[in-house]
């Protein structure tokens, strides 16, 4: 890094006050965090993990009838 660019970092983090400090302390770690892992595609992140013959609409809808069936219930 350069020297000026060092010192009108210096004067400027001087200027600062303390919760404007934090403010870019928090958004220099979110950079570095997010250059650290790239955000992940997710199409096709699940590609092969459930059996091919899986209805996921027949199995929200078994689920939602035992809803029903339970709040339909009496109370006893």
């Amino acid at each position: 890094m350069q020297i000026a660019k060092q010192e009108q970092m210096d004067e400027l983090l001087a200027s600062l006050s303390r919760e404007e400090l934090l403010t870019l302390l928090e958004k220099i770690a979110q950079r570095l965090r997010q250059a650290e892992h790239p955000p992940q595609v997710l199409y096709g992140v699940w590609k092969g993990k459930f059996p091919e013959e899986a209805n996921i609409d027949d199995a929200l809808q078994e689920i939602r009838n035992q809803w029903r069936e339970e709040i339909e219930e009496p109370n006893t």
